[in-house]
Protein backbone atom coordinates (compact mmCIF):
# COMPACT_ATOMS: atom_id res chain seq x y z
CA UNK A 1 0.00 0.00 0.00
CA UNK A 2 1.50 3.10 -0.91
CA UNK A 3 2.07 5.96 1.43
CA UNK A 4 -0.51 8.39 0.15
CA UNK A 5 -3.02 5.67 0.69
CA UNK A 6 -1.93 5.23 3.85
CA UNK A 7 -2.44 8.42 4.95
CA UNK A 8 -6.45 7.80 4.15
CA UNK A 9 -6.62 4.44 6.55
CA UNK A 10 -7.51 5.11 10.16
CA UNK A 11 -6.36 2.38 12.74
CA UNK A 12 -9.55 0.47 14.15
CA UNK A 13 -7.73 -1.60 16.72
CA UNK A 14 -6.28 0.09 20.24
CA UNK A 15 -2.43 -0.95 19.37
CA UNK A 16 -0.55 -0.01 16.70
CA UNK A 17 2.51 -2.39 15.90
CA UNK A 18 6.13 -1.04 15.92
CA UNK A 19 9.17 -2.44 14.46
CA UNK A 20 11.62 -2.74 17.18
CA UNK A 21 15.39 -3.38 18.83
CA UNK A 22 17.55 -3.04 15.42
CA UNK A 23 20.33 -5.49 15.86
CA UNK A 24 19.36 -6.91 18.88
CA UNK A 25 15.17 -8.46 18.52
CA UNK A 26 14.53 -6.86 15.25
CA UNK A 27 11.04 -8.00 16.04
CA UNK A 28 7.76 -5.80 16.54
CA UNK A 29 6.27 -4.24 19.55
CA UNK A 30 2.78 -3.98 20.60
CA UNK A 31 1.91 -0.06 21.53
CA UNK A 32 -1.66 0.42 22.59
CA UNK A 33 -3.14 3.67 22.03
CA UNK A 34 -6.34 5.16 23.26
CA UNK A 35 -9.46 3.33 22.18
CA UNK A 36 -11.47 6.36 21.27
CA UNK A 37 -8.57 7.89 19.09
CA UNK A 38 -8.48 7.85 15.50
CA UNK A 39 -4.58 7.23 14.56
CA UNK A 40 -2.74 7.50 11.04
CA UNK A 41 -0.28 5.16 10.48
CA UNK A 42 2.31 7.28 8.48
CA UNK A 43 4.61 4.94 6.95
CA UNK A 44 7.43 6.00 4.43
CA UNK A 45 7.48 5.30 0.29
CA UNK A 46 9.89 2.58 1.14
CA UNK A 47 11.55 -0.19 -1.16
CA UNK A 48 11.74 -3.72 -1.55
CA UNK A 49 15.15 -5.11 -0.75
CA UNK A 50 17.99 -5.54 -3.43
CA UNK A 51 18.66 -9.14 -4.28
CA UNK A 52 22.31 -10.10 -4.08
CA UNK A 53 22.87 -9.93 -7.84
CA UNK A 54 21.70 -6.51 -8.13
CA UNK A 55 24.27 -5.38 -5.36
CA UNK A 56 27.06 -7.14 -6.94
CA UNK A 57 25.73 -5.57 -10.54
CA UNK A 58 26.38 -2.29 -8.64
CA UNK A 59 29.98 -2.91 -7.30
CA UNK A 60 30.92 -4.11 -10.56
CA UNK A 61 30.21 -0.90 -12.31
CA UNK A 62 31.19 2.17 -9.88
CA UNK A 63 30.05 5.50 -10.49
CA UNK A 64 32.87 8.37 -11.76
CA UNK A 65 35.32 5.96 -10.32
CA UNK A 66 37.63 3.47 -12.02
CA UNK A 67 36.60 -0.43 -10.48
CA UNK A 68 37.87 -0.97 -6.65
CA UNK A 69 40.55 -4.02 -8.11
CA UNK A 70 42.06 -1.29 -10.39
CA UNK A 71 42.68 1.43 -7.64
CA UNK A 72 44.11 -1.36 -5.29
CA UNK A 73 46.51 -3.04 -7.73
CA UNK A 74 49.47 -0.67 -7.08
CA UNK A 75 48.58 -0.52 -3.07
CA UNK A 76 49.63 -3.03 -0.19
CA UNK A 77 47.41 -2.06 2.37
CA UNK A 78 43.56 -1.37 2.55
CA UNK A 79 41.48 0.26 4.68
CA UNK A 80 37.39 -0.25 4.93
CA UNK A 81 35.71 2.26 6.56
CA UNK A 82 32.50 0.94 8.57
CA UNK A 83 29.77 2.53 10.37
CA UNK A 84 28.68 0.78 13.71
CA UNK A 85 25.86 -0.40 15.46
CA UNK A 86 24.13 3.22 15.89
CA UNK A 87 23.46 2.77 12.07
CA UNK A 88 21.23 0.50 10.14
CA UNK A 89 23.31 -0.70 7.46
CA UNK A 90 23.69 -4.15 6.77
CA UNK A 91 27.69 -4.15 5.87
CA UNK A 92 27.58 -7.74 5.07
CA UNK A 93 26.12 -7.43 2.44
CA UNK A 94 29.00 -5.93 0.62
CA UNK A 95 31.77 -6.55 2.14
CA UNK A 96 32.72 -10.05 1.09
CA UNK A 97 32.15 -8.48 -2.47
CA UNK A 98 34.72 -5.68 -1.91
CA UNK A 99 37.36 -8.54 -0.21
CA UNK A 100 37.33 -10.64 -3.26
CA UNK A 101 37.88 -7.45 -5.87
CA UNK A 102 40.70 -6.41 -3.47
CA UNK A 103 42.38 -10.21 -3.16
CA UNK A 104 41.82 -10.23 -7.15
CA UNK A 105 44.11 -7.08 -6.95
CA UNK A 106 46.72 -9.12 -5.63
CA UNK A 107 46.14 -7.91 -2.04
CA UNK A 108 46.35 -10.77 0.89
CA UNK A 109 43.58 -10.73 3.85
CA UNK A 110 46.41 -9.75 5.87
CA UNK A 111 46.96 -6.59 4.36
CA UNK A 112 42.78 -5.52 4.47
CA UNK A 113 41.97 -4.00 7.80
CA UNK A 114 37.71 -3.39 8.31
CA UNK A 115 37.81 -0.41 10.76
CA UNK A 116 34.86 0.43 12.46
CA UNK A 117 33.96 4.23 12.56
CA UNK A 118 32.11 5.09 15.96
CA UNK A 119 33.54 8.81 16.65
CA UNK A 120 33.00 9.11 20.21
CA UNK A 121 30.00 6.07 20.63
CA UNK A 122 31.71 3.58 22.79
CA UNK A 123 33.47 0.45 21.79
CA UNK A 124 31.95 -3.10 20.41
CA UNK A 125 32.51 -6.38 21.25
CA UNK A 126 33.20 -9.39 19.56
CA UNK A 127 29.31 -10.28 19.56
CA UNK A 128 28.83 -6.87 18.12
CA UNK A 129 31.59 -6.99 15.61
CA UNK A 130 29.87 -10.04 14.20
CA UNK A 131 26.92 -8.66 14.05
CA UNK A 132 27.35 -5.42 11.66
CA UNK A 133 30.10 -7.13 9.72
CA UNK A 134 28.63 -10.83 9.80
CA UNK A 135 30.56 -13.50 11.18
CA UNK A 136 32.51 -14.86 7.75
CA UNK A 137 34.35 -11.24 7.40
CA UNK A 138 34.83 -10.78 11.26
CA UNK A 139 36.86 -13.57 10.98
CA UNK A 140 38.58 -13.40 7.56
CA UNK A 141 40.42 -9.75 8.34
CA UNK A 142 41.60 -8.07 10.87
CA UNK A 143 39.39 -5.88 12.48
CA UNK A 144 40.00 -2.72 14.38
CA UNK A 145 37.37 -0.47 16.52
CA UNK A 146 38.13 3.58 16.32
CA UNK A 147 38.91 5.38 19.85
CA UNK A 148 38.90 8.60 19.50
CA UNK A 149 40.68 9.03 22.70
CA UNK A 150 43.94 6.71 21.58
CA UNK A 151 43.54 6.07 18.05
CA UNK A 152 44.44 9.31 16.55
CA UNK A 153 47.20 11.37 14.90
CA UNK A 154 47.81 14.74 14.03
CA UNK A 155 47.87 15.57 10.09
CA UNK A 156 48.68 18.51 8.68
CA UNK A 157 44.91 19.37 7.79
CA UNK A 158 43.68 22.78 9.50
CA UNK A 159 40.08 21.89 11.30
CA UNK A 160 39.11 25.22 12.82
CA UNK A 161 42.24 25.86 14.91
CA UNK A 162 43.13 22.82 15.77
CA UNK A 163 45.26 20.25 13.43
CA UNK A 164 42.93 17.26 12.50
CA UNK A 165 43.55 14.25 14.11
CA UNK A 166 42.69 11.30 12.43
CA UNK A 167 42.84 7.69 12.87
CA UNK A 168 46.39 6.33 12.81
CA UNK A 169 45.75 2.71 10.98
CA UNK A 170 42.95 4.80 8.25
CA UNK A 171 46.05 7.32 7.28
CA UNK A 172 48.56 4.55 7.28
CA UNK A 173 46.46 2.44 4.92
CA UNK A 174 47.49 3.06 1.13
CA UNK A 175 44.09 2.41 -0.35
CA UNK A 176 40.95 3.84 1.77
CA UNK A 177 37.74 3.28 1.24
CA UNK A 178 34.11 3.66 3.59
CA UNK A 179 30.88 1.81 3.43
CA UNK A 180 28.02 3.82 5.33
CA UNK A 181 24.30 4.02 5.05
CA UNK A 182 22.77 7.09 3.33
CA UNK A 183 19.84 8.52 6.00
CA UNK A 184 18.48 11.79 6.81
CA UNK A 185 21.00 13.95 9.38
CA UNK A 186 20.21 16.37 11.52
CA UNK A 187 22.84 18.86 10.46
CA UNK A 188 24.90 16.72 7.64
CA UNK A 189 22.03 16.63 5.36
CA UNK A 190 22.61 12.75 4.89
CA UNK A 191 24.81 10.57 6.60
CA UNK A 192 27.59 8.52 4.79
CA UNK A 193 30.48 9.08 2.58
CA UNK A 194 32.83 11.32 4.35
CA UNK A 195 31.05 11.41 7.40
CA UNK A 196 32.56 7.79 8.12
CA UNK A 197 35.82 10.04 8.56
CA UNK A 198 34.46 13.09 10.15
CA UNK A 199 33.34 12.91 12.41
CA UNK A 200 33.90 8.66 12.24
CA UNK A 201 37.67 8.69 12.46
CA UNK A 202 38.27 12.04 14.35
CA UNK A 203 39.53 12.73 17.96
CA UNK A 204 37.20 14.02 20.56
CA UNK A 205 37.69 17.49 20.06
CA UNK A 206 37.24 17.15 16.09
CA UNK A 207 34.09 15.53 16.99
CA UNK A 208 32.97 18.30 19.01
CA UNK A 209 33.28 20.89 16.16
CA UNK A 210 31.57 19.11 13.89
CA UNK A 211 28.53 18.89 15.87
CA UNK A 212 28.55 22.69 17.12
CA UNK A 213 27.71 23.13 12.66
CA UNK A 214 24.44 24.09 13.92
CA UNK A 215 25.31 26.57 16.65
CA UNK A 216 27.37 28.32 14.12
CA UNK A 217 24.49 28.34 11.35
CA UNK A 218 26.17 26.35 8.90
CA UNK A 219 23.71 23.60 9.16
CA UNK A 220 23.06 24.05 5.14
CA UNK A 221 19.81 21.57 4.63
CA UNK A 222 18.78 18.68 3.39
CA UNK A 223 19.99 19.42 0.55
CA UNK A 224 23.95 18.00 0.08
CA UNK A 225 24.89 20.40 -2.99
CA UNK A 226 23.71 23.28 -0.34
CA UNK A 227 25.09 22.24 2.89
CA UNK A 228 27.98 23.28 3.94
CA UNK A 229 29.14 20.63 6.66
CA UNK A 230 28.71 18.16 4.00
CA UNK A 231 30.79 20.40 1.48
CA UNK A 232 33.56 20.76 3.97
CA UNK A 233 33.71 17.48 5.34
CA UNK A 234 34.07 16.56 1.29
CA UNK A 235 36.97 18.63 0.77
CA UNK A 236 38.71 17.22 3.82
CA UNK A 237 38.18 13.49 3.01
CA UNK A 238 39.22 13.78 -0.52
CA UNK A 239 42.67 15.46 1.19
CA UNK A 240 42.59 12.24 3.63
CA UNK A 241 42.57 10.26 0.45
CA UNK A 242 39.48 8.59 0.76
CA UNK A 243 39.80 7.37 -3.35
CA UNK A 244 36.03 5.41 -3.02
CA UNK A 245 32.79 4.60 -1.22
CA UNK A 246 30.16 2.39 -1.00
CA UNK A 247 26.80 4.41 0.05
CA UNK A 248 23.87 2.11 1.13
CA UNK A 249 20.60 3.07 1.49
CA UNK A 250 18.48 0.53 4.01
CA UNK A 251 14.70 0.50 3.41
CA UNK A 252 12.43 0.81 6.74
CA UNK A 253 12.89 -3.04 7.66
CA UNK A 254 17.22 -2.74 7.41
CA UNK A 255 17.50 -4.21 4.07
CA UNK A 256 19.51 -3.01 1.74
CA UNK A 257 17.08 -1.11 -0.89
CA UNK A 258 20.04 0.81 -2.79
CA UNK A 259 23.93 0.60 -3.39
CA UNK A 260 25.91 3.28 -5.42
CA UNK A 261 30.08 2.64 -5.18
CA UNK A 262 32.46 4.82 -6.70
CA UNK A 263 33.88 8.43 -6.56
CA UNK A 264 32.99 10.14 -2.99
CA UNK A 265 30.72 12.93 -3.67
CA UNK A 266 29.10 10.90 -7.30
CA UNK A 267 27.86 8.11 -5.24
CA UNK A 268 26.99 10.29 -2.63
CA UNK A 269 24.80 12.28 -4.53
CA UNK A 270 22.90 9.23 -6.05
CA UNK A 271 22.19 7.51 -2.84
CA UNK A 272 20.93 10.52 -1.75
CA UNK A 273 18.21 10.84 -4.44
CA UNK A 274 17.26 7.78 -3.84
CA UNK A 275 16.89 8.41 0.42
CA UNK A 276 14.82 11.24 -0.79
CA UNK A 277 12.43 9.21 -2.50
CA UNK A 278 12.62 5.85 -0.07
CA UNK A 279 12.22 7.84 3.03
CA UNK A 280 9.42 10.53 1.94
CA UNK A 281 6.24 10.59 4.39
CA UNK A 282 3.70 12.79 3.04
CA UNK A 283 1.57 14.28 6.30
CA UNK A 284 -1.51 16.55 5.37
CA UNK A 285 -2.75 17.90 8.89
CA UNK A 286 -1.51 18.86 12.43
CA UNK A 287 -2.27 16.34 14.82
CA UNK A 288 -2.94 16.12 18.85
CA UNK A 289 0.02 13.39 19.30
CA UNK A 290 2.30 12.05 17.05
CA UNK A 291 4.78 8.76 18.10
CA UNK A 292 7.86 8.91 16.93
CA UNK A 293 9.49 5.56 16.88
CA UNK A 294 12.69 5.21 16.93
CA UNK A 295 13.64 2.25 15.23
CA UNK A 296 16.11 1.54 13.35
CA UNK A 297 18.49 4.06 16.05
CA UNK A 298 16.75 1.82 19.04
CA UNK A 299 19.98 0.72 19.97
CA UNK A 300 20.08 2.94 23.19
CA UNK A 301 18.35 6.33 24.13
CA UNK A 302 21.07 8.13 23.11
CA UNK A 303 20.66 7.33 19.44
CA UNK A 304 16.86 7.59 20.22
CA UNK A 305 16.83 11.42 19.75
CA UNK A 306 17.64 11.10 15.99
CA UNK A 307 13.62 10.25 15.84
CA UNK A 308 13.12 13.97 16.00
CA UNK A 309 15.35 14.18 13.27
CA UNK A 310 12.15 13.47 10.78
CA UNK A 311 10.68 16.84 12.16
CA UNK A 312 13.43 18.48 10.43
CA UNK A 313 11.74 18.58 6.91
CA UNK A 314 8.63 19.34 8.28
CA UNK A 315 7.66 23.18 7.29
CA UNK A 316 4.80 23.51 9.86
CA UNK A 317 4.85 21.79 13.28
CA UNK A 318 3.15 18.37 13.09
CA UNK A 319 1.57 18.88 16.29
CA UNK A 320 -0.54 21.65 17.56
CA UNK A 321 0.67 24.17 19.93
CA UNK A 322 -0.79 22.32 23.04
CA UNK A 323 -0.07 18.89 21.26
CA UNK A 324 2.64 16.03 22.32
CA UNK A 325 5.34 14.49 20.88
CA UNK A 326 5.68 10.67 22.03
CA UNK A 327 9.63 9.25 21.24
CA UNK A 328 9.22 5.60 21.57
CA UNK A 329 12.31 3.29 21.90
CA UNK A 330 13.50 -0.47 22.32
CA UNK A 331 16.94 1.39 23.81
CA UNK A 332 18.74 -2.65 23.86
CA UNK A 333 21.80 -1.59 25.42
CA UNK A 334 19.91 1.02 27.68
CA UNK A 335 21.40 4.53 28.19
CA UNK A 336 24.55 4.26 25.55
CA UNK A 337 27.79 5.65 25.73
CA UNK A 338 28.46 8.65 23.58
CA UNK A 339 31.92 10.92 23.94
CA UNK A 340 30.09 13.78 23.45
CA UNK A 341 26.10 13.80 24.64
CA UNK A 342 26.21 11.27 27.31
CA UNK A 343 26.94 11.91 31.46
CA UNK A 344 30.51 12.68 31.40
CA UNK A 345 31.21 13.72 27.56
CA UNK A 346 32.63 16.59 26.67
CA UNK A 347 29.83 18.31 25.43
CA UNK A 348 27.33 16.85 28.01
CA UNK A 349 24.63 19.73 29.80
CA UNK A 350 21.94 19.35 32.14
CA UNK A 351 18.84 17.89 30.08
CA UNK A 352 16.75 21.13 29.96
CA UNK A 353 13.70 21.97 27.27
CA UNK A 354 13.74 21.97 23.58
CA UNK A 355 13.88 24.87 22.44
CA UNK A 356 13.32 23.87 18.89
CA UNK A 357 10.06 22.48 19.99
CA UNK A 358 8.41 25.61 20.69
CA UNK A 359 7.16 24.62 23.81
CA UNK A 360 5.48 21.21 22.60
CA UNK A 361 5.43 18.30 25.35
CA UNK A 362 7.89 15.70 24.44
CA UNK A 363 7.13 12.18 26.25
CA UNK A 364 9.51 9.75 26.65
CA UNK A 365 8.39 5.51 26.70
CA UNK A 366 11.34 3.22 26.55
CA UNK A 367 10.55 0.39 28.61
CA UNK A 368 14.34 -1.04 28.62
CA UNK A 369 15.80 1.36 30.68
CA UNK A 370 15.05 3.02 34.01
CA UNK A 371 13.77 6.96 35.12
CA UNK A 372 17.29 7.61 36.58
CA UNK A 373 18.52 6.53 33.73
CA UNK A 374 16.06 8.36 31.46
CA UNK A 375 16.77 11.85 33.44
CA UNK A 376 20.54 11.81 32.49
CA UNK A 377 19.15 12.83 29.01
CA UNK A 378 15.64 14.29 29.33
CA UNK A 379 14.37 17.08 31.25
CA UNK A 380 12.91 16.23 34.56
CA UNK A 381 9.39 18.26 32.70
CA UNK A 382 9.05 15.47 30.26
CA UNK A 383 6.65 12.59 31.34
CA UNK A 384 8.81 9.35 31.32
CA UNK A 385 7.14 5.80 30.33
CA UNK A 386 8.21 2.61 31.39
CA UNK A 387 4.92 0.42 30.82
CA UNK A 388 3.10 0.74 27.81
CA UNK A 389 -0.03 0.46 29.73
CA UNK A 390 0.44 3.95 31.80
CA UNK A 391 1.69 5.83 28.62
CA UNK A 392 -2.13 4.66 27.09
CA UNK A 393 -3.53 5.97 30.03
CA UNK A 394 -1.75 9.51 30.39
CA UNK A 395 -2.76 9.78 26.77
CA UNK A 396 -6.04 9.34 27.01
CA UNK A 397 -6.19 11.89 30.66
CA UNK A 398 -4.34 14.11 28.35
CA UNK A 399 -6.56 14.04 25.35
CA UNK A 400 -10.07 12.14 25.81
CA UNK A 401 -12.47 11.20 23.37
CA UNK A 402 -11.89 11.35 19.71
CA UNK A 403 -8.10 12.55 19.98
CA UNK A 404 -6.33 12.87 16.19
CA UNK A 405 -2.73 10.89 16.14
CA UNK A 406 -0.26 9.56 14.12
CA UNK A 407 2.49 7.25 14.28
CA UNK A 408 6.12 7.51 12.48
CA UNK A 409 7.52 3.66 12.84
CA UNK A 410 10.51 4.63 11.70
CA UNK A 411 10.89 8.51 12.28
CA UNK A 412 15.06 8.80 12.26
CA UNK A 413 14.66 7.95 8.64
CA UNK A 414 11.72 9.54 7.40
CA UNK A 415 10.85 13.02 5.96
CA UNK A 416 8.01 14.76 6.18
CA UNK A 417 6.48 15.79 3.22
CA UNK A 418 3.81 18.32 4.42
CA UNK A 419 3.08 20.41 1.17
CA UNK A 420 -0.70 21.16 0.85
CA UNK A 421 -1.89 20.81 -2.38
CA UNK A 422 -5.08 22.11 -3.91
Amino acid sequence: MSSLNMLDNTIQSTAVRLPWGAWYEDTTHRLPLPRAWQVDRLEPADAPAWERERIAAALAAPIASPPLAELARTCHTASIVVDDLARPTETADVLPTLIEQLENAGLGRSAITVLVATGTHGPLTSEQIERKLGPDVAKAVRVEVHDARTSTVPTEIRYGQQRLRINRTFLESELKLSVGSVLPHSFAGYSGGAKLLLPGLADVKATARSHKFVEMGLRGGADPNENRFRLEIERLARELGLGYTVCMVPNSRRETAGVFAGDLVAAHREACRTAARVYATPLRETYDCVVLNAYPKDVDLVQAENALVALKTARAPVVHGEGILVIATAASEGLGRHGLFAPGGHSYRTPRRKRALGGRELWLYAPGITEEEARQLHWEGYPFFHDAAALCEALGERFPGAARAAVLPCAPVQQIDDRRTA
